[in-house]
């Protein structure tokens, strides 16, 4: 075989090599089930995907007995159309990570013989896209984990929302219940003076302003119960089914409890296991990858292949083709690149700060609600009770004067409703606890490494 004949089949096997390196690694990091597996962690929530322009109750939801809170959250994870369409950005960063792996095609040039002029053939590899391949890939597949774990702290944030609002609409059904009870007892009241009056026990003057208290109670009873109304529409919304044609009734909210950890062992936590917290991090590691890439971006480095077909296919060389860095050496995007990742670390400190202000903030809330709730509980509660009971008992026997009665009917309810407000305080103060630590305080504390799962790509998120 001769030379060129060698020469032929070396230009021809160059292609192959070259499609054969760029199957190579580096891989992309693709965990499309990276947000329901956290969140499920998380939450004990399993979130389900629904395709656009559709809702879907989710199997484990019955809403025959009414919807709890647990249900909202399920429902609300599988269907609210906010966060599902926020979803489609790690997709979209998927698709960054899997063309970051791709190699830049290499160029052909021909010129066809024509006259005197033997056609040339001529290949240009890029040489530089093999180079910079690993770092490319390393910035995408950090780009994808902070995707992934800030659309984790959507879920949370969601969930949040989600308790938040069902606690409107519990307490909406309370303040109702309360209000008819209210009613009741203006009402039974101004049975009483009417009685009397008959009996010329009490003046006409003291039966009105009975009549006018019940007629105000019957009033804010249908006040309240708009307000039902009003917080069954936005619980609909925020769980994806704002269309539902049947009345949705809430369930109970268990009894607030304070959390066993103390507060510094909650910051501690949140701290090692905040999602958000962890798209920073992510965020800063990509931004160092960026960083380092902005140094060599100004490369261009083509391996040449020449081939000429005079006689036959003749091989007349090889050799390389590069820009000369005299002007540009990317020195912009190496200060943009700098500028990033210095705001890339301020803004994780930012989030690191926020943490534990949130903690604080929540943890003391519930800690306040929680101390007002057990004294008005233990101590108000019962006191007005009886106390009640025996001005009305009074009153009927004609022994108590009428403002004495009101009073005390007055006092009673004000603190059945003050019970309810702080009731209702302690649970928005532990959803907003919860979506501060990062999970469900009702399960155990977080493993920092089981949080970054394995899968991860090898990089120092700190």
């Amino acid at each position: 075989m001769d030379v060129y004949s060698q020469r032929i089949k070396l230009f021809l096997a160059f292609v192959p090599l070259m499609v054969a390196a760029g199957c190579k690694t580096p891989l992309a990091y693709c965990d499309p089930n990276l947000v329901s597996r956290q969140i499920n962690c998380r939450t004990s929530s399993t979130m389900e995907s629904v395709p656009p322009c559709q809702t879907r109750i989710p199997a484990s939801v019955q809403l025959d007995d009414g919807l709890s809170e647990d249900e909202a959250i399920l429902t609300a994870l599988s269907n609210n159309s906010a966060f599902q369409a926020t979803l489609a950005q790690l997709g979209a960063a998927g698709g960054d990570a899997v063309q970051a792996t791709l190699l830049a095609n290499p160029q052909f040039l021909t010129y066809l013989p024509s006259g005197a002029k033997e056609g040339q053939y001529t290949l240009y590899a890029p040489i530089e896209s093999y180079l910079l391949r690993p770092t490319r890939v390393k910035v995408a597949n950090r780009e994808y984990r902070r995707v992934g774990e800030q659309l984790v702290q959507n879920g949370l944030n969601l969930t949040r929302d989600v308790r938040l609002a069902y606690t409107d609409w519990v307490l909406a059904k309370q303040q109702t219940d309360l209000a008819l009870e209210a009613e009741e007892i203006r009402k039974a009241i101004a049975k009483l003076t009417d009685d009397r009056l008959k009996d010329g026990d009490i003046s006409e003057l003291e039966t009105i302003a009975a009549k006018v208290d019940a007629l105000n109670a019957t009033a804010a009873l249908g006040v309240q119960r708009m307000s039902i109304n009003i917080a069954e529409a936005r619980i609909a919304t925020l769980i994806g089914l704002p269309q539902l044609n049947e009345p949705l009734v809430p369930g109970t909210i268990p009894e607030p409890t304070l959390p066993v950890q103390s507060e510094e062992e909650l910051i501690d936590e949140a701290l090692a296991c905040r999602p958000d917290l962890h798209a920073a991090k992510w965020a800063v590691a990509a931004a160092r990858e960026r960083s380092r890439l902005s140094r060599w971006l100004w490369l261009r480095l083509d391996g040449v292949v020449d081939v000429r077909d005079g006689v036959g296919y003749e091989f007349t060389g090889s050799g390389l083709r590069f820009d000369v860095p005299i002007f540009n050496r990317n020195q912009g995007g190496i200060l943009r690149a700098d500028w990033e990742l210095n705001g890339a670390l301020h803004n994780r400190d930012a989030i690191s700060d926020q943490i534990i202000a949130d903690v604080r903030t929540s943890y003391r809330q519930l800690q306040q609600g929680y101390e007002n709730l057990v004294i008005l509980k233990r101590d108000v509660e019962p006191a007005l009770i009886d106390a009640l009971q025996i001005a009305k008992k009074g009153f009927e026997d004609g022994g108590s004067d009428y403002l004495i009665v009101l009073q005390t009917t007055t006092q009673y309810l004000t603190a059945k409703g003050q019970i309810l407000a702080q009731q209702a305080a302690c649970n928005r103060a532990v959803a907003e606890l919860e979506r501060s630590v990062g999970r469900s305080l009702g399960a155990p504390p977080l493993i920092v490494e089981e949080v970054l799962d394995a899968t991860s790509p090898p990089a120092e998120i700190n």
